[in-house]
C-alpha cells in the first residue's frame, strides 16, 4: 500500500533539489562571464568537479549556494582619493554604506517606526516658522513656550537665592548668564499666555493640627499659633537647626501635578526648610533642603548619610525614563543656598520637580549629557514640607501646577536689580572662540543678552505698568552705540553696524544673536509710552527705532554672506581670521530660518522671505545651481 504522505515528501524533496541545480547552473554561467569584472569582490570560482548532486542534496552545496547568492552583490569601492570600502552592486547601480554617506554629506537617517523602510533626512532638525501673519511685541516670544531652560544640562540650578538660573556652560562654578536668565523669563511669560489652565491650587497648613512635630524625643520642637492683622494666621516655630532633625512639618497633597510650592516665612535664627519628594517610578525619596547661608555651588549633595546613596548615584547617570529596575528604598539629601540670613518676611516659590532634577543632575561629575536628569510632570509626588530653627511661617502652604507669572517677573526684577553702570548685564567668565584666537575676558557684554532683556522688560512693563522696567530698557541701549573694542557690543563690517553676541576684535558677527538683538529693539520701540513716563524712556523709544532701522539695513546688505548654497553659516569669524567658514549645524540653521521669518512678520521684507524660503529648501536637500 502506497503511503501518500511518503510520496508527497519525496516529490517535494526532489523538486527542491532540482531547483537548486538550476540555480547553481545559472550562477556558474554568470560567474564565468563576470570573473574578470574588477568591481566584484571575493567572487566564487567556477565548479571544477564534473560530478553533479543529481542523486543527493548535499548540505555543503546548499551552504555554498547561499554564500554565492550573498557575495554576488558585494563590490569593492573607493571614494575620496582611494578610501576603500565594501559597497553593494545592483547591475549598473552601486550603493555605499550609510555610515559613509552620513559623514560625507552631513545627513541623518533611521528606520521607520514600523520597520518597513529606511528614512533619510538632509536636516535632523525640524523647521519651524512663526504662527500667523503678524507679531505682537507683548505677546508670546517666538516659540519660547516650548523651551525648557531649567532642564538644560548646562543649567546647574534655579538659584534659591535669586530665583533665576545659574549656568556652568563655561565654568565649573555656577554663575549668572544673562541670556539664559532672560530666556527663562521669556519662556515662562510665553507659557503663561499659550498654556492657559484653570487654577486649581491646593492650600495646606490652614489648620493648626496639620503642623506636626518630630516624634523623636531628642528632636524637640515648639509651635505657637497666633493671628496677625496683616499676615493672618501664623505659626512660630522653634526647633534645632540640624538637617537630621525633621523639625515642624506639614504633609502635602500627593497629586503628581501639583509640584510647585509657595510660602511666606520670617527666618529668625539658624532657619531652613525642606521639601520631601518621592520619585514615583523608583520609590526614591529625595530631601531638598533650603538653607540660610551663601554657597557658590548653588546646589550640593549633603554629607548626611542615607540608605541607597550609591545606588542613586549610579542610577541617575541615565535618564529617569530608562531605569531598568526599581529600588525598594533609597533616600538622598541635597541643599540649596538661600543666601545669608535676612530677618524680614520673604515670599518663596519653588518648583520641586525642577529642583529634584537639578539636584540629581548635580551628582554627575562628568560633562556627559547622559548625567542630566530630566523629570516630567507626573514623575514625582510631594510628601511633606518641614521647618527648622527659629522661624515664623504663614499658615498657608500653596501647591500649584505652575508659577509662570512669578518666575517671569522674578527674571525681569533680576535684570532691573543687576544692571551695571554701562546699562548691561556682563558675563562673569571668560569666553574663548576659534581655538582661543578670539578671547573675551570676564566682564564682557552681549547684544543677544541686551536684546533679550529689552524683550523681557517691555513685557514686564506691559503686565505691571511699572516704569522702572522701561527705565532699565532705556539704559540698555547705551551699549548698542559703543564699539566692541571699547567694551561695547558694536562692530562694523564693510561699513555696516553689527550688534555682536560675542563682541570680539576682530568681529565674529554671529547671525542668530544679531537678529535676537533686533527683535529686542523692535519690542522696545513699539512700547506705547504715556506722557507721565520719564523723558529718558521717551528718548529711548526713539533711539531703539533708529537702531532697529540701522540693524535691518545691515542685515539686508550682509545676509548673502551667510548663504552657502546648501545651508547657512553661523558667523563670519573667518573674514577676520582668514580661516575656513564656521558652518551652522542644522539646528542652528533652523533657528536662522525661524528668525528670518520672524522679521518678515515684522517688516514684510520680501528679500528676507525669499532667503528664508531658500534656506528651508536647503534643509530638504536642495542646493544652489553651479555655473
Amino acid at each position: 500500500m502506497i503511503r501518500w504522505k511518503s510520496v508527497k515528501s519525496s516529490l517535494l524533496f526532489g523538486a527542491i533539489c532540482f531547483m537548486l541545480l538550476l540555480l547553481d547552473k545559472s550562477l556558474v554561467e554568470y560567474n564565468e562571464k563576470q570573473e574578470k569584472n574588477p568591481y566584484l569582490g571575493n567572487s566564487y570560482a567556477p565548479r571544477k568537479d564534473s560530478g553533479s548532486p543529481a542523486n543527493s542534496c548535499d548540505p555543503s552545496v546548499i551552504a555554498e549556494l547561499n554564500r554565492l547568492k550573498k557575495a554576488v552583490n558585494k563590490a569593492k569601492c573607493t571614494a575620496n582619493n582611494g578610501k576603500e570600502m565594501t559597497c553593494m552592486r545592483d547591475e549598473t547601480e552601486f550603493y555605499f554604506p550609510f555610515s559613509f554617506i552620513k559623514k560625507q554629506y552631513d545627513v541623518s537617517g533611521k528606520m521607520s517606526k514600523d520597520g518597513s523602510r529606511f528614512e533619510l533626512f538632509t536636516s535632523y532638525s525640524k523647521i519651524r516658522v512663526p504662527e500667523g501673519d503678524s507679531y505682537d511685541p507683548v505677546g508670546p516670544f517666538g516659540h519660547f513656550a516650548t523651551y525648557s531652560v531649567e532642564t538644560r544640562d548646562r543649567v546647574r540650578c534655579i538659584s534659591a537665592e535669586s530665583g533665576v538660573p545659574m549656568s556652568t556652560q563655561w565654568n565649573a562654578t555656577p554663575y549668572y548668564y544673562p541670556i539664559q536668565i532672560a530666556q527663562y523669563g521669556l519662556q515662562h511669560y510665553s507659557r503663561m499666555l499659550v498654556n492657559k489652565t484653570d487654577e486649581d491650587a491646593i492650600e495646606k497648613g490652614l489648620q493648626s493640627n496639620e503642623w506636626k512635630g518630630s516624634s523623636d524625643s531628642q528632636d524637640s520642637s515648639e509651635r505657637v499659633f497666633y493671628h496677625d492683622a496683616e499676615k493672618g494666621n501664623l505659626v512660630n516655630i522653634t526647633t534645632s537647626g540640624e538637617l537630621s532633625n525633621a523639625g515642624c512639618y506639614v504633609f502635602l497633597d500627593q497629586s503628581p501635578l501639583h509640584h510647585v510650592i509657595s510660602l511666606e516665612w520670617l527666618p529668625i535664627q539658624n532657619a531652613s526648610f525642606s521639601i520631601l519628594v518621592r520619585i514615583i517610578e523608583t520609590d526614591i525619596l529625595v530631601l531638598l533642603n533650603y538653607v540660610t547661608h551663601h554657597d557658590s555651588r548653588c546646589v550640593w549633595n549633603d554629607s548626611v548619610s542615607f540608605a541607597g546613596l550609591e545606588q542613586v548615584r549610579s542610577l541617575f547617570k541615565i535618564d529617569i525614563h530608562v531605569i531598568p529596575y526599581i529600588l525598594n528604598y533609597a533616600q538622598v539629601s541635597f541643599s540649596f543656598s538661600l543666601g545669608e540670613l535676612r530677618n524680614d518676611w520673604q515670599s518663596i516659590t519653588r518648583d520641586a520637580l525642577v529642583d529634584t532634577s537639578r539636584a540629581l543632575s548635580s551628582m554627575n561629575t562628568s560633562k556627559k549629557r547622559e548625567g542630566n536628569v530630566v523629570l516630567h510632570p507626573g514623575d514625582i509626588k510631594l510628601v511633606s514640607i518641614g521647618f527648622r530653627g527659629a522661624v515664623v511661617v504663614r499658615q498657608k502652604i500653596v501647591q500649584a501646577r505652575n508659577a509662570h507669572m512669578k518666575f517671569f517677573l522674578t527674571a525681569a526684577d533680576w535684570l532691573v536689580s543687576n544692571q551695571d553702570d554701562e546699562g548691561g548685564w556682563s558675563v562673569p567668565v571668560e569666553r574663548a572662540i576659534a581655538e582661543r584666537r578670539l578671547v573675551l575676558d570676564a566682564g564682557w557684554h552681549s547684544a543677544m543678552a541686551q536684546g533679550h532683556a529689552l524683550s523681557l522688560l517691555t513685557r514686564a512693563h506691559a503686565v505691571t505698568k511699572n516704569a522702572s522696567y522701561l527705565t532699565a530698557a532705556s539704559n540698555a541701549l547705551d551699549l548698542f552705540e559703543k564699539d566692541a573694542s571699547a567694551g561695547g557690543i558694536r562692530n562694523k563690517l564693510f561699513g555696516y553696524d553689527w550688534y555682536e553676541e560675542y563682541p570680539t576684535t576682530p568681529g565674529s558677527f554671529v547671525l542668530n544673536g544679531f537678529i535676537y538683538s533686533l527683535i529686542g529693539l523692535y519690542d522696545f520701540k513699539s512700547v506705547k509710552v504715556n506722557s507721565e513716563a520719564p523723558e529718558k524712556v521717551h528718548s529711548g523709544v526713539e533711539r531703539a527705532s533708529r537702531m532697529f532701522s540701522t540693524g535691518m539695513d545691515s542685515l539686508r546688505a550682509l545676509l548673502p554672506l551667510y548663504d552657502t548654497g546648501s545651508g547657512s553659516i553661523y558667523d563670519l569669524r573667518h573674514v577676520g581670521l582668514h580661516t575656513a567658514p564656521n558652518l551652522a549645524r542644522w539646528d542652528y540653521h533652523a533657528v536662522h530660518v525661524y528668525l528670518l521669518k520672524w522679521l518678515v512678520q515684522i517688516t514684510g521684507d520680501k528679500s528676507l522671505n525669499e532667503t528664508a524660503d531658500r534656506w528651508i529648501a536647503y534643509s530638504w536637500g536642495r542646493k544652489a545651481k553651479h555655473n
